[in-house]
């Protein structure tokens, strides 16, 4: 508005709009014209939406609207230089490479649209997309090889290039970051090639086009990451292990005795706070001086079973070695832990069996809760328990053990030929099987100098009994590996750390437990007929009436339910290629 109020001595004018400043010659020159047109008496004239004001009014508007159509226009150039850095022979990002390959999809080839930056900049999905990013690392993931430095360099580039890239550099992240976070950012066969289950599809290029809306697209970011309370925990814990990591991790215990309760040690002190600073031992806890007391004492044992070390009290010297790993390295192995999640398939079922090779242990897994866990014991570092799925379908009592070539080939046969009474001693028969039913053979008569250890016309086979290496009962779920779960004579094998024994199959310590979960929908197969008919070496392929899904794997790290963080060795050399793409930093 423009108000001129006129006197006979003097003209006072004001002349108000968001852009007055730019017109105040044009606002004079009108107010005076008015003044001299007026009436010579002092009555105040009040000019509104006259000419001048008009005219003022147009002058603000284009001074409004020029930073939007200056958007607009450089949203248009935006436009046109991604169309031509997408037709570019090397595609580029003011020399940041990019991969041609997986950018063209997400754009029409005849007119490619930006999916980022609209004419104010960049939109809301790219601001979502952004945070995402930014927070990377609470996956486990590093925001930098996402691009991340170079998305803020640009985030407000007015220039038509730089928006350009900066649409290109979105597209890169989100497509990158989507793929590690869901199905896993190394393939799961480089990294471990006795992982042979494999990580869920996703297509991103599908994914984003599916959406409709930014809550859509918001609710797309949530679920990229794997669901399960396991990765969950996992995730949990590895933000407490950056925080700890983040304020200097903690000390090392130095070189010394070994540490044994109720000892007085200059390193009791370095120790306590140690453990305090994991959450072994409760920062409230009870525990003065250089004494080895008892809450200093059960605080050791509870780092030990976490460790999966037995758990006697005794800072010993591989106490002291994990102990002394740092709390960056311990992220790293959480990250690592995570990144094996991913590999896995988003839904294990609501029933399931998990064998952890790493951790010596199977568990039964029923509506998310752990009903039944057990310790177990896996395939020697030569003959290691590769990773894989399969149903069990069936429960045998008093099992034949028809062994495979290869352990008759490499353990059996040299021994027989040392001993010729070996075999029938544990049990063993040998068959000749080119013969209609298996024709058997004396071993004592055999020549063993002419018996090839690769001939697969002589096959051995255990009786059933106490003496036969599957134990009295086994589970079957057919597999590639010829892997069974099953019971085991050897029973103080349990008590060992580290517990590859075996020649690839699982030995449970409890298989009567397991095998009356398997047939709890069979009430007539109760513990006391089982056991009469193991007595009576009766053998028995029982078809289960509820198949259970298995999964072995190998996770050397992992979160339990109590949300107590587990680290385990690894056995197998497995993490080798993991660790040199999630280092401790």
């Amino acid at each position: 508005m423009v108000v001129v109020r006129t006197t006979s001595s003097r003209v006072h004018h004001r002349c108000t709009s968001a852009h007055a400043n730019a017109s105040t010659t044009s606002c004079y020159l009108s107010a005076r014209t008015a003044a001299i047109a007026s009436q010579p008496d002092q009555t105040a004239i009040h000019l509104q939406w006259n000419a001048a004001s008009m005219r003022i009014l147009f002058v603000a508007l284009m001074l409004w609207l020029a930073p939007v159509l200056a958007l607009a226009e450089m949203s248009d150039g935006a436009g046109n230089t991604l169309t031509a850095a997408l037709q570019a022979p090397e595609l580029s990002c003011s020399k940041v490479p990019l991969d041609r390959q997986r950018l063209t999809p997400y754009y029409s080839a005849a007119a490619p649209a930006p999916l980022w930056i609209n004419k104010h900049g960049p939109n809301a999905r790219a601001r979502m997309l952004r945070t995402v990013l930014q927070n990377a690392d609470q996956e486990g993931l590093s925001p930098e090889r996402y691009w991340l430095a170079e998305i803020e360099v640009r985030w407000q580039a007015p220039a038509p290039d730089m928006q350009a890239c900066l649409e290109m550099l979105l597209t890169a992240g989100f497509d990158r970051y989507s793929r590690d976070v869901h199905s896993g950012r190394v393939s799961p066969h480089e990294a471990d090639p006795t992982w042979m289950l494999h990580p869920p599809a996703f297509d991103p290029v599908a994914a984003l086009q599916a959406i409709g809306s930014d809550d859509e697209f918001s609710r797309l970011l949530k679920s990229l990451p794997p669901e399960q309370a396991g990765y969950q925990r996992l995730r949990s814990a590895l933000a407490q292990y950056r925080h700890v990591a983040g304020q200097g991790g903690w000390a090392e215990l130095p070189p010394g005795p070994n540490l044994t309760p109720g000892d007085v040690h200059a390193q009791v002190p370095v120790l306590r706070a140690r453990l305090r600073r994991e959450g072994d031992l409760p920062r409230l806890a009870l525990s003065f001086g250089t004494g080895y007391d008892t809450p200093l004492v059960e605080a050791v044992q509870q780092f030990q079973r976490r460790h999966g070390l037995q758990p006697d009290g005794i800072v010993g010297a591989r106490t002291r070695a994990e102990l002394n790993i740092s709390a960056a390295e311990r992220a790293a192995q959480l990250r690592r832990a995570l990144e094996r999640w991913r590999w896995l398939p988003r839904n294990l079922g609501d029933h399931y069996i998990l064998v952890n090779t790493a951790g010596f242990e199977l568990a039964v897994v029923e509506g998310g809760k752990t009903v039944l866990r057990m310790r177990s014991i896996n395939g020697t570092p030569d003959q290691a328990t590769p990773s894989f799925t399969a149903t069990l379908q069936t429960l045998i009592i008093n099992p034949y053990w028809y062994v495979p070539q290869r352990i008759a080939r490499d353990r059996l046969w040299p021994r027989a030929q040392r001993n010729t009474g070996y075999l029938a001693e544990r049990g063993f028969r040998v068959f000749d099987t080119r013969k209609r039913g298996w024709q058997e053979l004396d071993p004592m008569r055999l020549d063993w100098k002419r018996i090839n250890g690769d001939d697969t016309n002589v096959r051995l086979r255990q009786e059933p009994g106490p003496k036969n290496l599957m134990g009295r009962l086994s589970f079957v779920f057919p597999n590639p590996f010829e892997i069974f779960v099953h019971d085991t004579p050897d029973r103080a094998l349990f008590e060992r750390d580290v517990r590859t024994f075996s020649e690839g199959c699982v030995r449970i310590e409890n298989a009567m437990a397991l095998a009356l979960h398997t047939l709890r929908q069979a009430p007539e197969w109760n513990e006391v007929r089982i056991q009469e008919e193991i007595d009576a070496l009766h053998h028995w392929n029982l078809k289960l009436p509820e198949p259970i899904p298995v999964f072995v794997l190998y996770l050397p790290n992992w979160v339990d339910a109590d949300r107590q963080v587990q680290f385990r060795a690894d056995v197998y050399q497995r993490e080798t290629v993991l660790t040199s793409y999630y280092p401790a930093n």
